[in-house]
């Protein structure tokens, strides 16, 4: 999913990050993306994928995100089955 930030004019269009979930463990991960400027993670600069963490903090541009996990090890959002076509 493709979030958008709006009013941050130090934003680039480029993808900045990539948040990814592994369900199989239940960890998140952060990635640095394809834009011209840096993204931060608890302010250090990331330059490869790390671990995110609950209330972590993700900095890009003049914008400071709080990351808060809607699933995790306590609680995953239920899969749907397939639909038989």
């Amino acid at each position: 999913m493709d979030i958008v930030i709006a009013g941050d004019t130090s934003i680039s269009r480029e993808n900045h990050a990539v948040i990814s979930y592994n369900p199989k463990r239940h960890t998140f991960n952060l990635a640095p993306g394809d834009g011209r400027g840096l993204t931060y993670l608890n302010d250090d600069e990331l330059l490869a994928a790390a671990p995110l963490a609950p209330y972590d903090t993700i900095e890009i541009g003049a914008s400071k995100l709080l990351f808060v996990p809607f699933c995790g090890e306590r609680f995953t959002w239920p899969v749907a089955p397939p639909v038989a076509g």
